[in-house]
């Protein structure tokens, strides 16, 4: 029976090492991949920030694209003229702050906090108004082919309220044309919200939330917590019956957890971070926007670093606690053997 009993209890302590490495790991991935604060990081380290003008405009088009009756004069804006606009009006730090509200807001839909994610455009309004939104206007014209009589004709009609079609107007034209452009502005900044959605939430709580599955992966990972305590019970059960006996069957198995997760932590990232950028890049985009999805699966590496580092320092601790208990069940070996010889 005893026989039995310690059979059993090897086979949980095997058990437990595995799950205790697995469960180490898989936690402090999901705490780290679901917190906007590890992309904010990687972001600013792997200059990152750089793509938010390119984030932004595809926002801003699908919006437009959307309300071409509301916006007519801008349906001849396209993405790469918005990206121009963006980053010439827009200075680093406050491309920077729009990228953090942007994996803020993205990772807040994530949690399930909003049913979904927007892009402020207050900063972007705010340059547009006076001159500095009408020198990027003139500059976006500046990169056009010249114009032709038709499209000077066509151009001034929609200033005035309707479909344009851009090009580069002579310079003489550029006077009469800036009281039209910025009135335009002013219609434009009236007309457009104070952020854009570029995460809709329109299945939110519905079937078909991708979110749905996403939360179940993670539920599961929390619960896989219980696992290792379930083992150590079994081995208790199975195998302790005096304190010596529980501090070798805790004490080994704790050590050897400890090991095996700070050796994993430290060869393991590159994996980790491969792994990482192709859940990212093949399943990321049913959750975020494409170029989103690029953008924070190229951090990929970065962000692997940073979930396995709690990794090394909890391994570190089960290593130090799991020799702890071991030193003591040799120390008491050593006093029982000793108590028997005197005796």
């Amino acid at each position: 029976m005893e026989f039995i009993g310690k059979t059993f209890a090897a086979v949980c302590t095997i058990l437990f090492i595995i799950s205790s490495v697995l469960v180490l790991l898989l936690l402090n991935i999901e705490a780290k991949a679901f917190s906007s604060e590890t992309y904010k990081q990687a972001f600013e380290n792997q200059q990152l920030y750089e793509r938010m003008p390119t984030i932004l405009a595809t926002a801003l088009t699908t919006y437009i694209t959307e309300n071409q009756s509301t916006l007519p004069f801008l349906n001849a804006v396209k993405v790469e003229d918005w990206q121009n606009i963006i980053s010439t009006l827009l200075p680093p730090e406050e491309l920077k702050a729009l990228a953090d509200n942007a994996l803020d807001s993205t990772f807040d839909y994530l949690n399930g906090k909003t049913n979904s994610a927007t892009i402020s455009l207050l900063p972007l309004k705010a340059h547009l108004v006076g001159e500095s939104g009408v020198n990027v206007v003139v500059q976006l014209l500046r990169l056009q082919p010249a114009c032709t009589p038709e499209q000077l004709t066509q151009m001034a009609l929609g200033l005035l309220g309707g479909q344009i079609t851009l090009c580069n107007p002579p310079e003489e034209a550029i006077g009469l044309m800036t009281p039209f452009i910025q009135a335009q502005l002013q219609t434009m900044i009236t007309v457009f919200p104070n952020d854009v959605t570029f995460i809709s939430g329109v299945t939110s709580g519905m079937p078909d939330d991708p979110r749905l599955k996403l939360n179940t992966v993670r539920s599961a990972i929390k619960f896989s917590l219980f696992l290792p305590f379930l083992f150590l019970f079994d081995i208790t059960v199975f195998a302790v019956r005096s304190l010596r006996s529980w501090l070798n069957w805790w004490g080994w198995p704790l050590m050897i957890t400890g090991v095996m997760s700070v050796f994993i932590a430290l060869l393991g990232t590159p994996l980790v971070g491969w792994i990482l950028q192709l859940l990212i890049e093949n399943q990321g985009t049913i959750l975020i926007p494409a170029i989103l999805a690029t953008s924070i699966a190229e951090t990929a590496s970065a962000v692997a670093v940073q979930m396995l580092a709690p990794v090394i320092i909890e391994g570190i601790i089960f290593m130090i606690v799991g020799l702890g208990m071991v030193i003591v069940a040799l120390l008491l070996a050593k006093r029982d053997q000793i108590i028997k010889v005197t005796y």
